[in-house]
């Protein structure tokens, strides 16, 4: 009996980490460029992870928008177009909340997000959608370059004309 009980204790172990599933909102989340967004996961049932690597990543780009590991936030693998704008809340953590929060989204943030804590095999998925924010003047769609214009001729025929002949009738009253 006794060769069985480490085994039995790996089987639980395992068990346990197997049974917690990363849920994640279904619907794309929309959020107007410049503004702010919350992507959601938890764990279900929640579970303390402050001490495991907890993962957002771009699927799309296969690259890590926000990884924790070691107690702390790690930016060394980090995509240049989130710096200083992911944030995860520390003391969520430890109830399986992974909320990843994103400052001044832009239009190029749009995409499908993972969150993932390996150990526990733990995943799941969303899509964030980012609006053209149509009021935002730095937003708007570039002016329409014009061609310089240039005075008509014909356009100026009439008026010179008149005025040429105005001039002549008086230069002709005055020398007569």
């Amino acid at each position: 009996m006794r060769v069985y009980y480490p085994f039995l204790l790996g089987f639980v172990a395992v068990a346990a980490v197997e049974l917690h599933d990363a849920v994640c909102q279904t619907q794309p989340v929309k959020v107007e460029e410049g503004g702010d967004v919350t992507l959601h996961c938890h764990l279900s049932p929640s579970f303390d992870v402050t001490g495991h690597t907890v993962e957002w990543m771009r699927v799309d780009l296969n690259q890590v928008v926000h990884l924790y590991r070691h107690r702390k936030d790690d930016t060394s693998s980090q995509m240049d177009q989130y710096r200083n704008r992911t944030k995860l809340n520390h003391q969520n953590l430890s109830r399986g909340i992974l909320d990843l929060h994103i400052t001044s989204v832009h239009l190029s943030d749009s995409g499908e997000y993972r969150c993932h804590v390996p150990t526990l095999s733990a995943r799941c998925t969303q899509t964030l959608t980012v609006e053209r924010d149509e009021h935002d003047s730095r937003t708007t769609k570039p002016l329409k370059a014009m061609e310089p214009q240039t005075p008509d001729a014909s356009a100026a025929e009439p008026v010179k004309v008149p005025a040429v002949i105005c001039v002549s009738i008086a230069a002709f009253i005055v020398l007569t």
